[in-house]
């Protein structure tokens, strides 16, 4: 299987979801799918078999990427829209594996280019940005709305935890299946970084 994975953050970093990413695809490599990967420029250098590693350009002032909404992640998750774009008109793709806010952009390939995607759920978009800003409060029914045409139009939804997975059913998601978190104390202990 060919797959274009999408991670809208720094890759590798000793942290929640680019442990996630490292973990599925070390699977995906062992399985023998070729994997093309579009990254943020920051990180620690990965290698595995059958995958590829595409990094957004290195811009000024686009240093230190944390995690959560910010305009440093908008600025990046625009060079990714345009590398996906690009990768994806001149390469045959079985399956997009999109990640936090990147799931928009595997929405936008699947209505343009009819290629599926998975939807890799660490948390809710919608409530992490009313969370942070509470002043989008009266924005929660259109944040909402969009977050659900992105799970309803998945072809699977993989959420971290069993209440992640409750609160989406309310989209009536295709498939759904849970992948617990792991802690990174275990992570870290058992691979050596």
């Amino acid at each position: 299987m060919k797959v274009l994975l999408l991670a809208p953050h720094p890759f590798f970093q000793t942290r929640g979801t680019p442990i996630a990413v490292d973990l599925v695809l070390r699977v995906l490599s062992e399985r023998g799918d070729r994997v093309d990967v579009i990254t943020f420029p920051e990180g620690k250098d990965l290698s595995y078999p059958g995958v590829k590693f595409y990094r957004t350009p290195k811009l000024p002032l686009v240093r230190n990427i944390r995690p959560g909404f910010s305009w440093k992640k908008l600025v990046c998750d625009f060079c990714m829209l345009f590398m996906a774009l690009h990768m994806v008109s001149r390469h045959r793709y079985d399956l997009i594996h999109a990640g936090e806010e990147a799931v928009f952009i595997g929405l936008l390939i699947k209505k343009w280019f009819k290629i599926p995607y998975v939807y890799d759920m660490d948390s809710s978009l919608a409530q992490q940005m009313t969370e942070k800003y509470p002043q989008l409060s009266a924005l929660q029914s259109l944040l909402d709305y969009f977050e659900g045409i992105a799970v309803k139009n998945a072809k699977a939804v993989v959420p971290v935890c069993d209440a992640l997975a409750v609160d989406i059913d309310r989209y009536r998601p295709e498939k759904v299946v849970v992948l617990p978190d792991i802690s990174l104390l275990n992570y870290a202990s058992s691979q050596g970084r």
